[in-house]
């Protein structure tokens, strides 16, 4: 059985391959097994995954098509046979003996997780430059603890790829990866998963993982990525409902993170997009202050005072945030910037190949006539009810049905919650925890929107 298996997700990354590879392949701890997936490159990355393994038994290379990075993981670890398992990104390299250093430290302390800090690579042009990172700071090194006594370990950077995983530990927890469309910010969830189980943890001072950095000043750009963190701390959540134990502590925890990484996300948002998020983040933060959350140790006034100024004032608080728009319209007149937010959300409902409306009451027969004012077509709408003996089985000509008649059939649908706004997110994570996933809240801006933009259609 080997020591450690090394799971490497690959996706066109042809000019950084083969440094990844050499730096795994050359490890001075030798019983080890390399998975590399790849995720339907498009490149030349397959054919050099080739290579390496027709060259080396320990090399074991999966093609399948592109289905994301969090699926990408979870077949590297449905795969894999070590003691321990290891995440290299294929963009990365790392120190020839990280394995075996990591690998006696696990072995010494018997650890669920153990942890180092790495360097960060930058390489443009001429320039180079590989600096260490403490990114573990001012957590306890070469002490065994249970994460919950050093809570703060849960808001360091994710680095999921900065250590070593007892494969038996995820098993027995069920934990893996959110499979999420694209590759952004799946390790959030798979990280305060692995900590909040982990009941042994170990901290190492040492680097030796080199984290690439080339792009720290881009932003995120892709429409269909702007809740992709939403997502993470929607499954989360649903983690922390399915524990017996510590939910109070750790849905605590977990709203402390979600602030971090809803602000980093907001931030990192190209212009166009912010708005859309910042909704979303405004509802959140709401919830957090509803729950109590906005307390303790890991909650330091500066992050309560700006939940608070979000939460009051949220149109202020965005317009003195947000990122500078070629258009000065956008950021001159939040109007506008709503009317960008409301007609994205709007336009995705709209392309869906199925929309089931939840709510048959006033909002919902709006949204029916709104979508059937733009041209949808009415047999690919239906209205969605957690219990159809309280409502008609059919409205203006549309199925009545209950949520159990699509909770394993809905991958295609998109469901709009279309009810008094005081009771939308809570009934939209109740469906995410269904396993419902493609859920959107009919907010006070959006049902602003269409009752404004609706044509009355003629019958």
């Amino acid at each position: 059985m080997p020591q450690v298996s090394i799971i490497i997700p690959v996706y066109n990354v042809e000019n950084f391959l083969i440094q990844c590879m050499e730096s795994v392949i050359n490890q001075t701890l030798k019983n080890i097994e390399i998975i590399c997936v790849d995720d339907g490159s498009t490149d030349s990355s397959g054919t050099i995954l080739d290579k390496y393994a027709n060259s080396d038994a320990r090399i074991k290379v999966i093609h399948k098509k592109n289905t994301g990075y969090g699926n990408s993981m979870n077949v590297g670890l449905q795969n894999a046979l070590g003691n321990y398992i290891a995440i290299v990104e294929s963009d990365d390299y790392i120190e020839l003996d990280m394995m075996e250093k990591l690998y006696k430290k696990a072995e010494i302390y018997h650890t669920d997780i153990v942890k180092s800090n790495c360097f960060f690579y930058q390489k443009i042009d001429d320039f180079e430059s590989d600096q260490y990172a403490d990114i573990m700071e001012n957590i306890p090194i070469e002490n065994v603890f249970h994460s919950l006594e050093h809570p703060e370990i849960f808001l360091k950077a994710q680095a999921i790829w900065s250590g070593l995983y007892s494969r038996n530990f995820l098993i027995n927890n069920h934990i893996c990866f959110n499979e999420t469309p694209g590759a952004s910010y799946q390790d959030v969830s798979f990280a305060f998963q692995a900590l909040a189980c982990a009941e042994k943890v170990v901290v190492t001072k040492e680097a030796y993982y080199h984290y690439r950095i080339n792009n720290l000043d881009s932003s995120v750009k892709a429409p269909n990525k702007v809740f992709c963190i939403c997502d993470e701390l929607d499954k989360i959540d649903s983690f922390i409902e399915s524990r017996r134990n510590n939910k109070d502590a750790l849905k605590w925890i977990a709203s402390r993170l979600g602030y971090r990484v809803l602000k980093e996300h907001y931030h990192n948002l190209a212009s166009a997009f912010q708005y859309t998020l910042f909704i979303r983040m405004v509802q959140y933060f709401k919830l957090y202050k509803q729950n109590g959350y906005l307390k303790g140790k890991l909650w330091d006034q500066e992050a309560i005072d700006d939940v608070n100024e979000v939460i009051l004032n949220p149109n202020k608080y965005f317009m003195s945030t947000a990122k500078s728009f070629k258009d000065e319209r956008l950021m001159s007149d939040i109007c506008l910037n709503q009317r960008i937010y409301v007609e994205s959300i709007l336009k995705y409902i709209i392309n869906g190949n199925c929309i089931a409306i939840y709510g048959a009451g006033k909002l919902g027969k709006e949204l029916l006539t709104y979508l059937l004012s733009k041209g949808y077509p009415k047999e690919k709408l239906i209205f969605l009810v957690t219990d159809k003996s309280e409502n008609e089985s059919v409205i203006q000509d549309i199925p009545v049905l209950e949520v159990c008649d699509i909770q394993n059939k809905q991958s295609d649908i998109i469901v709009v919650v279309a009810i008094k706004e005081q009771n939308q997110f809570g009934v939209a994570k109740s469906l995410k925890k269904l396993n419902i996933l493609n859920v959107v809240v009919m907010d006070e801006n959006i049902k602003k929107y269409i009752r404004q933009n609706t044509v009355t259609v003629k019958k």
